[in-house]
């Protein structure tokens, strides 16, 4: 596959999908913030509102002129923050469809400083103030000299059909959001079991931590409510196609198919992968040496666009 040449503009389009958010301050949104006026995510103007209405009203101030909703310095610890915002986010969940549909009881941690837990919400509750949320990606594979062929291959499930999201799409080998209280490494293996029954044995000698892509999304369009995403990426090598072959252990994907990575690519320019696995796997072929500088004219956009500095502060 090395030296052919790629679907320039359609690959860059995929990045486009995702990283969809302007680059450009857009006044639509307002920006939730700290007691100390620090930005920690964007909320839509309907969003704005519910907080001004809500029974918990008084632990928030609003500011039209900036556009801010303050969290309240009254909310001086982690854990007082967290017990207010999952109150809002408990009422909210009563009329929102979207909310009620995505809630997960599991708890995202939005971080200020850098590094410095801040609060902890429901994850679904997370997408709606647009805060910085975070996930683990690992890509599985049989390198090319352990292919009978000669032929890199990757293990790509198929979500099941019923997930709450992207239901039936192609997906990266194991992947799963971050939830507290796991360590990104800790989050890897339990989602390698979970998922693919792979064994913590064959982890510890077999993956890598590879790096990180990062991207801000509105999966709902324009003007809706926006996702900046950090991906923690590692890799994950097979000894040969019969090695450890992964299978499904708690429904989340159909099953788990071994394909060429041109497959891979193929499929992803169809839109058979859920938009942002789509960018795990041209990184992927970013770092393996599949796409390069020399067949993929967009090449540094798409590096830049994949590592997107986000306006907020982050894990580390």
């Amino acid at each position: 596959m090395n030296g052919q040449n790629f679907c320039m503009l359609t690959t860059l389009l995929l990045v486009n999908e995702v990283d969809s958010f302007p680059y450009a301050a857009d006044p639509y949104y307002w920006v939730l913030t700290t007691s100390c006026g620090h930005s920690i995510g964007y909320i839509t103007p309907e969003i704005a509102l519910r907080f001004e209405q809500c029974e918990q009203a008084h632990y928030f101030e609003t500011n039209y002129i900036n556009k801010q909703i303050k969290i309240s310095e009254s909310l001086d610890t982690l854990e007082k923050r967290t017990w207010v915002l999952s109150e809002v986010a408990l009422s909210w969940k009563l009329f929102d469809q979207l909310l009620s549909d995505g809630w997960r009881d599991e708890l995202y941690t939005v971080y200020f400083p850098s590094s410095q837990p801040y609060v902890r919400l429901e994850r679904a509750f997370a997408c709606l103030l647009g805060v910085v949320t975070y996930g683990v990606h690992i890509m599985g594979y049989v390198p090319a000299q352990s292919t009978p062929d000669g032929v890199l291959k990757i293990w790509v499930p198929r979500r099941s059909m019923n997930k709450q999201t992207y239901p039936g799409k192609l997906d990266n080998t194991i992947a799963g959001g971050l939830a507290y209280p796991y360590s990104i490494t800790e989050n890897a293996v339990k989602e390698c079991y979970e998922e693919a029954g792979l064994p913590q044995a064959f982890l510890k000698d077999n993956m890598r931590a590879v790096g990180a892509i990062s991207y801000m999304c509105q999966p709902h369009g324009s003007h809706g409510h926006v996702q900046p995403e950090v991906q923690y990426l590692y890799d994950l090598v097979f000894g040969s196609e019969e090695e450890n072959v992964p299978c499904p252990v708690d429904g989340e994907a159909e099953d788990f198919k071994l394909m060429p990575i041109a497959e891979v690519y193929e499929r992803m320019l169809n839109g058979e992968f859920k938009p942002n696995c789509a960018l795990v796997v041209i990184d992927f072929m970013i770092r393996h040496g599949y796409l390069t500088w020399e067949n993929e004219p967009n090449y540094l956009e798409i590096l830049s666009r994949i590592h997107r500095k986000l306006p907020f502060a982050t894990m580390n």
